[in-house]
Formats: C-alpha cells, sequence, structure tokens
C-alpha cells in the first residue's frame, strides 16, 4: 500500500513538472513570436520610411524643375505682353498720322484729289494699314494667351507638387511617431532590445570619443565667407523648388549661397546630407557646414545656430540648430 502511494506521488510529481516546463517553454514560445512579430512591423515601417524619404527627395528635384520653368515662362509673358503694348502705342500714332494731320485734314486731302483712284489709292493704304496693325495685335494676344495659360498650367503642377510634398510630410511625421511606438513594443517582449540599448550607447560613447579627434582639413575662411554670404538672403520668403535670391526651399537656398563660391550641390537635402565630408557631432561643427535633417538642411553659424530657408510660408531666418533630429554634418570647404 505504501509502495503504491509512493508510485502515485511519484506520478503525479511528474506530470506536475511536465505541466511546468511545457507552460515555461510556451511561454518562451508566445513572448520570441511576439517579439519577432513586432520586429517585422517594424521593418516594414522603416522600409516604407526609406521610401518615402526617396519620394520626397525625387519630388523636391520636381518642384525645383517646375519652379525654374515658371521663371522662364513668366519672363516670357512679361516680354510678350510688354511688345504688345508698344505695337498698340505704334498702331495709335499712325492712326493719328494719318486722321489726324494737322497741316491737312482729311476732307482736305480728298478735295485735293485729282481722281477718284488716288482717294482709294489713299483709303486702300490706310486699310492695308489697319490690317497689319490690326493682325498684329491679334497674333501677340494669342501669343500672350497662350503663355498664361501655360504659365497657369505649370502654377497648377507646382501646387499639387507642393499638396503631394504636404501629404508626404504628414505620412514622415506619423511613421516616426508609429515606428517610435513599435520600438517600445518590441523593448517590452524581449530584455535583448536592452542589451541592444547599452551596446549601441557603448558604441556612441565610442564615436563621441572618436569625433573629438577630429580634425578639420578645410580652409575655415571659406566657411565664414559661405555664412555671411548667406546673411544677405535673411528674409528671402520661402518658395517651393526656389533656388534664387527671388526665393528659396532648404536645399535651394544651401546650393545657391555654396554655388556663390564655385562649390556645386546637389539639388536636393537628400543628396546633401551623402556629399563632402562627415564631420560627426554638433560639437565638431564649424561655421559654413551643412546641417542635415530628415528632408531639410540648413547652413551652421556657430554657437549652436543654424540660417535656412524654413517652410512654405515662412522665410530665410537663423534658429536652433537643434530644431529637429541632426541626421548628419557635412563640410563641403
Amino acid at each position: 500500500m505504501f509502495y503504491k502511494f509512493l508510485k502515485t506521488a511519484a506520478a503525479v510529481l511528474l506530470i506536475t513538472s511536465m505541466t511546468v516546463m511545457t507552460v515555461f517553454a510556451d511561454d518562451v514560445s508566445d513572448l520570441t513570436k511576439k517579439k519577432n512579430d513586432a520586429q517585422n512591423d517594424m521593418d516594414k515601417l522603416r522600409n516604407e520610411l526609406s521610401y518615402l524619404l526617396v519620394q520626397m527627395d525625387e519630388l523636391e528635384t520636381k518642384m525645383a524643375d517646375s519652379a525654374t520653368r515658371i521663371d522662364e515662362v513668366t519672363k516670357q509673358l512679361e516680354e510678350s505682353e510688354a511688345a504688345q503694348k508698344q505695337q498698340y502705342k505704334d498702331m495709335k500714332l499712325r492712326i493719328k498720322y494719318m486722321y489726324e494731320d494737322q497741316s491737312t485734314s482729311m476732307m482736305e486731302a480728298l478735295l485735293a484729289a485729282e481722281d477718284m483712284s488716288q482717294i482709294l489709292n489713299k483709303a486702300e493704304y490706310m486699310q492695308q494699314v489697319y490690317d497689319y496693325d490690326r493682325g498684329k495685335l491679334e497674333e501677340m494676344a494669342q501669343t500672350s494667351a497662350k503663355i498664361s495659360e501655360q504659365k497657369a498650367a505649370l502654377e497648377a503642377e507646382q501646387k499639387s507638387l507642393q499638396d503631394a510634398q504636404n501629404e508626404l510630410t504628414d505620412k514622415q511625421s506619423l511613421l516616426y511617431t508609429t515606428i517610435a511606438e513599435q520600438e517600445k513594443k518590441v523593448a517590452d517582449f524581449s530584455s535583448q532590445l536592452n542589451r541592444a540599448v547599452a551596446a549601441a550607447a557603448a558604441r556612441s560613447a565610442a564615436a563621441s570619443s572618436s569625433n573629438n579627434k577630429y580634425v578639420p582639413t578645410g580652409d575655415s575662411s571659406v566657411g565664414s565667407a559661405i555664412v555671411k554670404k548667406a546673411y544677405e538672403y535673411l528674409g528671402t520668403p520661402y518658395r517651393s523648388g526656389g533656388a534664387s535670391p527671388g526665393g528659396f526651399d532648404c536645399s535651394g537656398f544651401t546650393s545657391y549661397v555654396f554655388g556663390q563660391f564655385g562649390i556645386g550641390l546637389s539639388r536636393s537635402s537628400g543628396s546633401q546630407a551623402y556629399g563632402g565630408t562627415n564631420v560627426g557631432s554638433l560639437s565638431n561643427a564649424l561655421p559654413g557646414d551643412i546641417i542635415c535633417y530628415p528632408g531639410h538642411v540648413a547652413i551652421y553659424i556657430g554657437n549652436g545656430q543654424i540660417i535656412h530657408a524654413s517652410v512654405p510660408g515662412d522665410y530665410v531666418k537663423i534658429a536652433s540648430a537643434n530644431i529637429m533630429t541632426i541626421t548628419s554634418i557635412r563640410r563641403y570647404w
């Protein structure tokens, strides 16, 4: 009886132990699956963000091209309208000469004619001049109308690009928020993220220590001259796709200022973030460096400040270098 009890107790203990081990394994498996699923979702979000940044970069280039074409068409329209006004002015002078001659009135000219053929010839000549002027005015008016239509179409295209840019900017903001939330979820599912954060912190500290040894190789006087030139455009209005003193967007402003010193920059903020020399942290930045943010660039002026073409509706102004997360700092001089 006693042995039977021991066998029963041993069986119960074995079953209990197996149950506990099964539950523990299930928990680990479940947490691992959740962590992997969350990680996969975050990877998809990051891929989506990378694709979105490429779209924003391409759109920025298109807006720059569109702005250039609008400037060209605007100039053509002004020239056409000026020619039309001059033609009209010349026509009025001819009419005044023909009909309002101070020395001889029209009636006197008719009475002085020797025969009807002279009157008809004079009338025919006047009609020909009138038909010529009318034809030229109509031709110029049609040309101006076509150019105006072209300009309206380009402005509509520019507005469409601006709307698309605003939409992509909203998506970008949402993705950053969603990715941040997803990162927290992954951290909740695994203590591995804590070790990764510690390792990242160690790498960051090592990188910071290495960056502190950075020795500039360029001529700092060029950087100072770039900043001085940038100050000349304070207050210039923001213009989507703009790259001239008539209006700038962020990369248009940096490329224009650097271009004054023979330094060619790519026309998009995304491309500018990969050119030149990597400076490292903000503590290593010198006046004239380009501070890069997600979808934005600015010129560093020292003392933790930048000068940049801000946002639509704003203008070129000075701001803190920490307006957004800095993704890169590049030196082109």
